[in-house]
């Protein structure tokens, strides 16, 4: 079955319940895929502004408690600088931007040079590093090329178009920072990692950061397209073993989820995952450019029940996928 993307928003859920361990619940980086969903629902494209605002809103809402979970310091940052008024993006390296690039790529997945543009928009948000943005456009196009059952080399040559394009297009937007000097272009690491296609988790992932010492982003990015790229048997392989690499972990998790769900569609996880209806009904509706949220949860209440009323009861482990 084509997925058609519709199965990217709950594969990352997927991904991030996993990486979550006794938590059980999915965390920030699912958050700020629904909000960023339901923003493409409402405007069509990437409004960095309103976007930024809508990540602060589950922050500081008017009325309310802070409802974001697991999220990280530099993020924690990002939201008081915006508290303060100064939104602008910071000089952060990792792979947060590109692991809530998931609506982008569904969303954008018939228009190659809009999904960069609007990667680009919605990375500089809380990014300004090249190595970050260009990651973020590469994990949209992979996104997109799994959602058209794209898989294999296929996949991460994809990507690594979409990285190129991404490169060239950055290099003429002001306010971004450039990659330590030295630093080979992501597009190229995409085509020479495609020979690990299928390789152990560890060994992609060891290889990997060894071209990127210095960026957590690029290569985050890069082990979770090579990760996602198999088509296999059973697709919860690929996103157990993304949650055992060493450096950010729920990450990657996120995005190997979201490949696996772009291609295969809002399908039955072998775990539990609160609100997994609502993070079907939301991808199948980027996937038809379906723009009707009136009838869709409100996002801060949904999170607010959840934050506040404890972890979920842990379910049985499903079998069959």
């Amino acid at each position: 079955m084509n997925g058609g993307g519709s199965g990217a928003v709950l594969g990352a859920a997927a991904g991030e319940v996993l990486a979550a361990g006794r938590d059980r619940t999915y965390g920030w980086l699912t958050q700020l895929n629904v909000v960023t969903g339901y923003h493409l629902l409402r405007e069509g494209s990437v409004d960095p502004v309103g976007l930024g605002d809508e990540f602060a809103a589950l922050a500081f809402p008017e009325r309310g408690l802070d409802v974001y979970r697991a999220a990280p310091p530099w993020f924690r940052a990002w939201l008081e600088e915006h508290r303060r008024g100064s939104p602008a993006p910071m000089p952060f390296e990792n792979a947060g931007a590109a692991a809530r690039m998931i609506p982008i790529g569904v969303w954008f997945r018939n228009d190659p040079e809009a999904l960069v543009e609007q990667a680009i928009s919605a990375a500089m948000v809380t990014h300004n590093q090249e190595g970050v943005v260009v990651a973020a456009c590469s994990l949209a196009g992979a996104i997109a090329g799994a959602s058209f059952r794209q898989s294999g080399r296929d996949l991460v040559f994809g990507a690594a178009e979409v990285a190129k394009k991404a490169e060239t297009r950055i290099a003429d937007i002001p306010g971004t920072a450039p990659p330590p000097a030295g630093s080979p272009p992501l597009s190229m690491l995409l085509r020479h990692a495609s020979r690990l296609i299928g390789k152990p988790l560890r060994d992609v992932a060891a290889e990997v950061r060894s071209w990127t010492p210095n960026s957590a982003a690029v290569s985050g990015a890069v082990s979770a397209i090579v990760l996602g790229a198999p088509i296999l048997e059973r697709p919860s392989v690929g996103v157990r073993e993304a949650v055992a690499v060493d450096v950010e972990a729920r990450e990657v998790a996120v995005m190997v989820g979201a490949l696996v769900g772009a291609r295969v569609g809002p399908h039955r996880w072998p775990w539990e995952i609160v609100n997994d209806l609502w993070f079907a009904e939301l991808g199948r509706r980027l996937a038809n450019t379906d723009g009707r949220v009136e009838d869709l949860p409100d996002t801060y209440a949904v999170e607010e029940v959840l934050t506040f009323s404890g972890p979920p009861v842990q379910a049985a482990d499903r079998s069959g996928s």
